[in-house]
Order: C-alpha cells, then sequence, then structure tokens
C-alpha cells in the first residue's frame, strides 16, 4: 500500500492553546476573519497580545460563504498588507479565510478559482486556524467549501497551499458553542470519521485517526449537548475528535453522505451537519453492500456488534439529540432532485465506497422525503 500525507505544518491541541496564537504568527498586520458574535471576543482577548501591530477584524461571514465575502476580506487584507490571514470560528469563517489567504496575492476575481478559469499559484499568505466548534474540520483541511448565490452551485476551492500554517484546536472555544449547534457540528464530524474509515481511498494511517475519532464522538456527542457537569469533558473529546476526522479525511476523502449534502444544503438551505444526520443512516444502507468489511470492522470496534446495529445506533443518537431523520420540514420535492444529482459529483462521491448512479442517488433522496 502506497500513502502520501498531507497536513497542517503545526497542529496545536489542548485547553489554553489559543493563548500561543501571538507567538506563532509572522511580523507585520494580521487581518482576523471571525462571526459575527465572536468579533468581540477578539477584541478582548487577542488583540491585546498583538498591541504594536497593525491589525483588523472582518465579521459576519455567512454560511458557505459566497464569492463576495472572500472578495471582501481579500481586499481588507490588501488594504492593510496583511502578512497573516487569522480564521477564529466555525467552518465557514475558516474556509472564508483559507480561501483568502490562499488568494491574497493572486490576480483576478475569486469566482475566476472557483470556476476555475484560473489556477491557484501556490503563493498563499501565511494562514492560522482557531475553530470555535467542533465538527466542520477546516482547521485541518486543504479546501474551503463556498457559493455563488447567483448560481445556486456550492463547492470546494482546493489546492495544496491551503493548509493552515497552524491550526490552534483550543477545547475552550467550545465551551459557549450552542448545544444545537454542538449537536449538528458533531454530527459532521462523526459523519467525516465513518465515511474516511470505509473510503475506497482509506489507508492505515486515515483508519487509525478515524477510528479513534469515532471512538470519541459517538459515546460522548449527547453529553456534550447536554448541559450537565460532565459537558466540558466531553467537548473536550468531540473536539479531538473532530480534529482526528479531518486529519483522516484530508487523507482519505469522504463519501456519498457529504457528495449529496453538499448541493442539498445549497438548495434546501440546510445546516451542514444536519444533512449529514439526515443522509448518515440511508446512506450507509445503500453502500454495505460494497464495505460490509470496512464498516464491520469499525462497528466491531466501536459497539462489539454488526454494522446493521451501528447504523441503528447512529438513529438512534440522531433521535437523542432531536436532528431530523429526514428533509421534509425543509421542503425538499422531486423538483429538486436534479439539481442535487448533477451538483454531487465532487471528490467526496469518487471515495465512496459504491457508484451510485444518478437513479440510486434520487432514490436515496425519495427515501428522505
Amino acid at each position: 500500500m502506497n500513502y502520501q500525507l498531507q497536513l497542517p505544518e503545526k497542529i496545536i491541541f489542548g485547553r489554553g492553546t489559543r493563548k500561543q496564537l501571538a507567538s506563532v504568527l509572522p511580523h507585520g498586520p494580521v487581518l482576523f476573519v471571525t462571526g459575527t458574535h465572536f468579533a468581540a471576543r477578539v477584541e478582548t482577548e487577542f488583540l491585546p497580545d498583538l498591541a504594536g501591530r497593525p491589525c483588523r477584524i472582518v465579521s459576519g461571514i455567512h454560511p458557505e460563504p459566497p464569492l463576495d465575502d472572500v472578495e471582501r476580506v481579500r481586499q481588507a487584507a490588501r488594504e492593510i498588507n496583511a502578512t497573516a490571514i487569522v480564521g477564529i470560528g466555525g467552518g465557514s469563517a475558516m474556509d472564508c479565510a483559507k480561501a483568502a489567504a490562499a488568494l491574497l496575492p493572486e490576480s483576478g476575481t475569486v469566482a475566476d478559482y472557483f470556476y476555475g478559469k484560473k489556477k491557484i499559484s501556490g503563493r498563499g499568505a501565511f494562514f492560522a486556524a482557531l475553530p470555535t466548534t467542533a465538527g466542520t474540520g477546516a482547521e485541518i483541511t486543504s479546501n474551503a467549501v463556498l457559493s455563488d448565490p447567483g448560481t445556486g452551485l456550492k463547492q470546494s476551492l482546493r489546492h495544496a497551499s491551503m493548509f493552515a500554517k497552524v491550526a490552534i484546536v483550543d477545547p475552550e472555544l467550545t465551551y459557549d458553542c450552542p448545544p444545537a449547534v454542538t449537536a449538528a457540528s458533531g454530527f459532521d464530524a462523526l459523519t467525516q470519521a465513518i465515511e474516511s474509515y470505509i473510503s475506497r481511498n482509506a489507508n492505515t494511517f486515515s483508519k487509525l485517526l478515524a477510528l479513534q475519532a469515532a471512538r470519541n464522538i459517538l459515546p460522548f456527542l449527547p453529553v456534550a449537548v447536554d448541559e450537565g457537569a460532565a459537558r466540558h469533558e466531553a467537548r473536550d473529546l468531540i473536539a479531538e475528535g473532530s480534529m482526528l476526522a479531518a486529519m483522516a479525511f484530508a487523507q482519505s476523502g469522504l463519501g456519498a453522505v457529504h457528495g449529496i449534502g453538499h448541493p442539498a444544503g445549497a438548495v434546501l438551505h440546510v445546516p451542514h451537519g444536519v444533512c449529514c444526520a439526515i443522509l448518515l443512516p440511508t446512506v450507509l444502507r445503500w453502500n454495505l453492500p460494497s464495505c460490509r468489511e470496512q464498516l464491520g470492522e469499525l462497528s466491531a470496534a466501536l459497539i462489539g456488534q454488526t454494522p446493521e446495529v451501528l447504523i441503528q445506533m447512529l438513529e438512534g443518537t440522531r433521535r437523542m439529540l432531536k436532528l431530523p431523520s429526514n428533509f421534509r420540514s425543509y421542503g425538499l420535492k422531486p423538483e429538486h432532485f436534479a439539481f442535487i444529482v448533477e451538483n454531487c459529483r465532487s471528490g467526496s462521491m469518487k471515495s465512496n465506497p459504491r457508484d451510485l448512479s444518478d437513479k440510486e442517488v434520487a432514490a436515496i433522496l425519495e427515501e428522505l422525503l
């Protein structure tokens, strides 16, 4: 077996590690990219450590950041001659920062690269990522999920140079995350772990990481969502599990849950983690004939049971977390199928253990009406 490992240059994990950010940044102006609610915390907690250096905060990044958000960040970075761009937040803030850092020295528009008219040269700015949710893994990966509201298209901008120079995963940044967001993002991370393990591109390294990620997440996600005394310890495990899952799928790719979930989420305006929760059990049942050995290994290691029991357990966990089991409340209709089928043929579908035809993808959606 041959494989190549690609990860951020430096990964720092643990409570309080966010305090190391100032020490790892290069000299020069710094641009922070974050969500609306975290901007004030950046001002009070991070900027004092950079006193004397020009800094700017760009906030209000939209989910699945539209191309205009990336242009806005890139322009702000150019205005202060930023030598570093720091993404602090959920996946959208980190993806927006990551894309802006990669495109900072490039000519043309963000749309030129999103639609493949131009190629990233690999000369991007220093990029650091600090997640405030545990689930997307955007701090670890070399792609940014962007959207074009004008066309309804959501897809990844990808380049090896887009790996963060430094990823700082401090579980304390997730402690204030609302329970519903913790549930959805955690299910995203669990899906990443499972899809990575059964990916047709999985290898020894990725499977070890994916297994440990699933061990961290599956039993402890309900505890992390609960407001009980064990919540912080559980969120530590979920944060580490999310990081490990991202390290795994950065090597192996994902599967049909993510392939179908991206266009379904775009057209129905469903949060990505919710999409994963809806799709995962159904897609696993479709995949099972093609990955019984791999899913059997994972099931035995996690719960000492068959894949069928694991899928039932995932459905039970979904109910416990009060996540939906179908797209009914989001208005999925048969007329949406063509767009989803047409736009699901991503790299994730290529690494899915089973080749799914257009008719089979439509049949999966039919089950989730």
